[in-house]
């Protein structure tokens, strides 16, 4: 109960202190303009496409709206176990009300010991709703208080449309999030290495004899193409069918979300495509790294340098140092072809 108590004090103090600023969340940028006009027409109602890294926003249709998100939920359910959980690979036993749970299941029966790591890749592959209960139990001790983290992940995240009102996304009044905010969440969730393996997991095993048992992922886009690296499926009457997919490029990723979908698989195919053939992301520059030598001394880049632009445009760039600037600085600005400043990167003096 104290390990559950600090876990609490300390959730309160991300939400009220760091609303914007948790981890490796970026928050949403505008991309130019006329990227969208050749983009695909979407019929769901609501979709969004962003580049993880850049944190661009390339679509977006109704994706401020908060709508019903279904299993695509359990994107942050994994999310914030896997914050708050470093052993992964003990066992919980499942309570009566965890094997109680209805709809999309992993067959969880009471008393069975089942670790961290098999209930995540329940929920994430299979999307077991059973699977989502007994994370909740097993991390915060009850479904309600882990609901009640998820909430403030969320805020914590930036994404202030999300509120939900259990581990899974069955349908509850009230429990919505927009497209947009549910790609800032699954980007973030991309980060963490244990997730973006198991979402990309095309079929799992659990259990030991006679409580073995074999499921296939629920995400069709797997089998599509090769790029495809996740992420999760969601289905209900109150939201349809719904789809978190992203799609590595080099050094880009891109995270397309669609809610309420006629055609999940083929839109949000056709939005990951869209991104990866009109964008690129240059990775100009790593922390750390030695980029000029003035001054008698060695100057280094104080943080990555990655920038998000269209392909067409890319004879057009070019690189402009200020050694030193008006003020003093050292900096590296990449400019378009019209000598704006795109991204701008400081300069530290190093050995």
């Amino acid at each position: 109960m104290l390990r559950f108590l600090k876990i609490f004090l300390c959730s309160i103090l991300l939400a009220l202190l760091l609303p914007g600023a948790a981890g490796p969340a970026r928050a949403i940028s505008e991309a130019p303009g006329p990227a969208q006009e050749d983009a695909p027409r979407i019929a769901a109602a609501g979709a969004a496409l962003i580049e993880a890294h850049s944190g661009k926003l390339l679509f977006s249709s109704e994706g401020e709206k908060p709508l019903p998100p279904a299993s695509t939920s359990k994107i942050l359910t994994a999310l914030l176990a896997l914050d708050l959980v470093e052993d992964l690979d003990r066992d919980y036993e499942i309570s009566p009300a965890a094997a109680a749970v209805e709809e999309s299941s992993i067959y969880l029966r009471a008393g069975e010991r089942l670790s961290l790591r098999e209930l995540l890749a329940g929920a994430l592959v299979h999307s077991g709703n059973d699977a989502c209960f007994a994370i909740g139990e097993a991390v915060a001790g009850s479904e309600a208080l882990f609901v009640y983290w998820m909430n403030m992940k969320a805020a914590a995240l930036g994404a202030y449309s999300g509120h939900f009102c259990n581990t899974n996304g069955l349908p509850a009044e009230g429990h919505l999030i927009s497209p947009e905010d549910l790609a800032r969440i699954a980007a973030v969730a991309m980060e963490n290495q244990v997730f973006s393996s198991i979402v990309l997991e095309k079929g799992i095993s659990l259990g030991e004899g006679d409580d073995y048992r074999f499921f296939t992922n629920t995400n069709k886009l797997l089998w599509q193409d090769p790029h495809i690296l996740g992420i999760k499926t969601g289905t209900t009457d109150a939201a349809g069918p719904c789809l978190v997919a992203a799609y590595g490029d080099g050094a880009a990723l891109f995270i397309s979300v669609l809610l309420n979908s006629p055609d999940r698989y083929g839109e949000s195919l056709s939005l990951l495509c869209y991104g990866a053939e009109k964008y690129i992301l240059l990775a100009l520059a790593e922390k750390g790294q030695a980029l000029a030598h003035a001054g008698g001394r060695l100057w280094r880049a104080a943080e990555d340098m990655q920038v998000l632009v269209e392909r067409e445009k890319l004879d057009e760039l070019c690189l402009r140092w200020c050694l030193p600037d008006a003020e003093g600085r050292y900096h590296l600005q990449l400019l378009d072809g019209l000598g704006q400043v795109l991204a701008e990167l400081q300069l530290l003096c190093g050995k």
